[in-house]
């Protein structure tokens, strides 16, 4: 018989098979007469398989080596099969529950800054959250702005407006708002720089849109060239790791452009920094009068004073060199170097901030800052930058 020989061939004891299918066939043979041939059959399967622990534990304990082996084999091979099967049953896709606006969260809203026409992202899901590919979802304009929407979801956005599209897919149906905002024209986008341990910040945008007017509601699209110095959130937002500094790739609708991001790391003064220490930012306390002295390393770096009060007025400044105390910035906080350094004024990237490109050759330069001079604030508050730059 087709069972003894499986049996025996898994490492059951000859003598305990031979009893154990002997007493199974006489009762089979029984029941078959008074019973009928298929309730016989579902008795010998559900009395063969109530015995099955008994026939493994019986060949554990008297089989061979090689029939243990095959016998693990084999349980292994019934484990994993169970598992694969159960598996792929969980993870099976179900029919269309659910339709999802966009790529991201759930939301009735979507912000289209494209200016060439656009294929509408919806995404089909099943009642276990699977998504299904489904490329028959089917998309009609109801009410709102006269925006064209093809039946495929393909939408141009000529002007300004709000529209309400109904995406549907039998017996589904999904109503939702398109925000039109085509943005013509990016004139700059960033978070400017960081100090590690700041809150994360939200994208800075100044976007036109194809009536000259500044576009305020954007759907961004961004990528971190290097995670490992910031990272952006769920939400979009910035947050600084490490010192450094990295390119954040922006696409808002059909424009892109790229962001320049330095983190800086935050020290009490510029005494006794490492030579590893190439990114660090301090802050600034200034009273009417008082001055500041900071020892400054050597090399070549720039130097950045941002004043957080916006009632100073913007500073003024010249070049200066080494020797005397020579100006770089003054009115009302005055930046001058004293001692082997030589420093030109750059110009200002954002209001309230000065900068110098500094050269040091050789240890006991000084960077002194003084406030003086009338009107104005009692007290100037800010932040001074240090960005050492790679020597060649």
């Amino acid at each position: 018989m087709t069972a003894d020989r499986a049996l025996l061939a898994l490492g059951g004891d000859p003598a305990f098979v031979a009893d154990l299918l002997g007493d199974l066939s006489e009762e089979y043979a029984d029941r078959a007469a008074s019973d009928g041939i298929w309730a016989a059959r579902l008795w010998y399967v559900r009395e063969l398989t109530r015995s099955t622990p008994h026939l493994f534990w019986n060949a554990l304990r008297h089989g061979t080596p090689a029939t243990r082996a095959r016998l693990s084999a084999s349980i292994l091979a019934v484990v994993v099969t169970l598992s694969v099967i159960t598996v792929a049953w969980l993870t099976r896709d179900g029919p269309p529950a659910r339709l999802v606006v966009g790529a991201g969260l759930d939301s009735d809203e979507m912000v289209v800054n494209n200016v060439e026409p656009v294929q509408l992202s919806m995404r089909v899901l099943d009642a276990a959250g699977h998504r299904l590919k489904r490329p028959d979802v089917r998309y009609q304009r109801i009410a709102g702005a006269p925006i064209p929407v093809s039946n495929h979801g393909v939408i141009k956005c000529t002007q300004r407006g709000d529209a309400v599209v109904r995406a549907s897919l039998v017996p589904l149906l999904r109503d939702f708002i398109i925000h039109c905002e085509p943005v013509r024209k990016i004139r700059d986008a960033g978070w400017g720089n960081f100090v590690v341990g700041q809150p994360p910040s939200t994208l800075s945008v100044d976007a036109i849109g194809l009536d000259s007017q500044p576009v305020t509601r954007i759907g961004a699209r961004l990528r971190v060239q290097d995670s490992t110095i910031a990272t952006l959130d769920s939400s979009g937002r910035l947050r600084p790791l490490r010192p450094g500094q990295t390119w954040i790739d922006i696409e808002i609708g059909d424009r892109r452009v790229d962001s320049f991001v330095t983190v800086y790391e935050p020290v009490r003064t510029f005494e006794g920094l490492s030579p590893d220490q190439r990114l660090v930012v301090a802050p600034i306390r200034l009273l009417r009068g008082a001055s500041i002295r900071w020892p400054l390393p050597t090399g070549v770096f720039f130097l950045t004073l941002s004043a957080d009060s916006s009632e100073a007025p913007p500073p003024r400044g010249f070049v200066g060199l080494g020797s005397g105390p020579s100006p770089i910035v003054q009115s009302p906080v005055r930046m001058s170097v004293a001692g082997p350094i030589m420093c030109t004024r750059m110009d200002e990237s954002e209001p309230g901030a000065l900068g110098a490109h500094c050269l040091s050759r050789e240890p006991g330069a000084v960077l002194i800052l003084t406030y003086s001079g009338p009107g104005g604030p009692n007290e100037i508050v800010g932040s001074l930058a240090l960005e050492r730059q790679e020597q060649r």
